[in-house]
């Protein structure tokens, strides 16, 4: 019986965080380069299967890790001169982070007065050797397919764009921000940018809402378990004649 229960009150866990990572999703299903995010759940008998033979009588589930899926989101044409996109699905763009540089396929950048591009958090985008820089006064910044920078047609450096061997170490760092550990496999790869588009977030509206509901109807199945079985527990438990 307590088995059942706690068995119960694991998968309302489970379930109410699978919830807040769908409604995270879909909240940012409009944020440029936004990756979509994931749970993967094992139970407890599996847990404990790898370092002993499971007993069976271990039940419940937790959340094993987060993912994150690097599947590239659709281009959208905006014409703006400081919109870029990164043809490569696998290419992020490299900004100068308050801690270390961080990784980002949202390439939705602002125009400082310092004549800089920065991400819409204020962090400048790297060139090759250090940020992106053009005079202040220019008046026409284009970035060529294969990332290098003029202003008013005089060279102002190269994007930075970068690969990794092992995507699924990146930690996020920030809705579309990521900070990469060193089994990561970091590595300088130039790739095609395209100037006046903008990457959208891979997240289908759709698929999201579908999730919700079917976890909602989790989490519902879960409470009334545990509810069940706390009520019949207190049943058994009464004294005799009361």
């Amino acid at each position: 019986m307590i088995r059942g229960m706690y068995s119960a009150a694991s998968a309302l866990v489970v379930a109410s965080e699978q919830q807040e990572v769908t409604a995270y999703n879909l909240a940012n299903a409009t944020s440029p380069g936004y990756r979509e995010r994931g749970l993967v759940f094992e139970t407890f008998d599996r847990t404990l299967g790898r370092a002993t033979e499971p007993t069976g009588d271990i039940v419940g589930a937790k959340t094993a890790q987060a993912y994150h899926d690097f599947r590239p989101g659709a281009l959208q044409q905006t014409g703006h001169p400081y919109d870029l996109a990164l043809s490569d699905p696998d290419r992020f763009f490299v900004l100068a982070g308050p801690n270390g540089p961080v990784y980002t396929r949202n390439g939705t950048f602002l125009r400082t007065a310092q004549g800089q591009l920065v991400s819409p958090g204020g962090y400048p985008l790297q060139g090759e050797n250090g940020p992106v820089n053009f005079p202040a006064n220019a008046n026409q910044i284009t970035v060529a397919g294969d990332g290098s920078v003029t202003a008013d047609g005089a060279p102002a450096g190269n994007v930075r764009l970068v690969r990794f061997t092992n995507p699924g170490q990146l930690t996020a760092a920030g809705p579309t921000l990521y900070t990469a550990p060193p089994n990561a496999g970091l590595t300088n790869a130039p790739g095609r940018v395209l100037q006046g588009y903008r990457e959208g977030s891979n997240v289908q509206p759709a698929d999201a809402m579908v999730r919700l509901i079917i976890g909602a109807r989790y989490y519902d199945a879960a409470q009334r378990s545990l509810r069940a079985i706390s009520e019949s527990l207190q049943l058994n438990t009464r004294p005799q004649g009361s």
